[in-house]
């Protein structure tokens, strides 16, 4: 069974030349098809301006293709109604990259999280509290951190906030667009480590957008790699002998190594 299946989707912008007026034709994304199973993570790897976050945005609904088919649960979602398709997008939520940006500052985070429960859900605000204060600790926070403001928390205190907001309405599917490249190493485990936990829980669907390669291959099940807007390569393992586009092995080569004396032969294998 298929929860989400991008088919042949193509997406271009024009971007303006200065003031001459001229403008040059982007392709973001080119004839790009994925498939995401339930309860599973597929990760989307890219260096930047590859077309991850445009692929992201389209099946949020935030974009529209110009060419190809969205299909969700079975649903093409550019034929949905609009009461259809609010009814849907409960299920496909989304946690971004900037949590202070993802957030209004002067909300409170009881406001934050429940939003989403207070536009969805028909719950007296005794109940929608207690939700809020069940989700808070879900994600390692208190009810005490209900009354703070965004500015009050670290950056991954913050994005554990946007995390339960996230999973607040129970959804199939979230788009992680890299929820953890903001953060230092040692909180880039813990949102990790709270992310798998709650995919187990929840038996949550992940597309996990990103160029860190150590974050994706810890999470994700399947991973595509993509490269001016196309997908070169699908593969279960981000192991250079499962590899065979030479993008990919150059994507892989250029990690920097475990540690400093394997410099070396990280610069050798880097060479084109």
């Amino acid at each position: 069974m298929t929860l989400l299946s991008v088919q042949h989707v193509s997406k271009t912008y024009d971007l303006r030349l200065g003031w001459s007026g001229k403008t040059q034709l982007i392709h973001a994304l080119q004839d790009v098809s994925i498939d995401l199973t339930p309860g599973s993570c597929l990760g989307v790897v890219g260096e930047s301006g590859a077309g991850k976050s445009t692929l992201g945005r389209i099946v949020l609904g935030l974009e529209k293709p110009d060419r190809g088919e969205i299909w969700f649960q079975g649903q093409e979602l550019s034929h949905l109604k609009p009461q259809e398709l609010r009814s849907l997008r409960r299920d496909i939520q989304v946690v971004f990259q900037d949590s202070f940006n993802a957030v209004n500052p002067r909300f409170k985070v009881r406001e934050i999280i429940s939003e989403p429960i207070c536009n969805y859900l028909n719950l007296t605000s005794a109940e929608a509290t207690d939700r809020t204060v069940q989700l808070l600790e879900t994600v390692g926070l208190t009810a005490a951190d209900a009354d703070k403001y965004p500015h009050q928390f670290s950056g991954g205190q913050l994005q554990r906030v946007t995390i339960a907001r996230a999973i607040a309405l129970k959804p199939k599917l979230v788009v992680l667009d890299e929820p953890v490249s903001s953060l230092d190493m040692t909180i880039q485990a813990q949102i990790l480590n709270l992310l798998l936990d709650l995919k187990q829980q929840f038996h949550l669907s992940y597309l996990f957008i990103t160029h860190d390669l150590a974050a994706v291959a810890y999470l994700a099940d399947r991973f595509v790699i993509m490269h001016k807007g196309a997908i070169v390569e699908s593969s279960d393992s981000l192991d250079l002998s499962n590899l065979q586009h030479p993008y990919s092995r150059q994507l892989i080569a250029a990690q920097l190594p475990a540690h400093p004396r394997d410099r070396k032969s990280f610069l050798y294998t880097a060479k084109p």
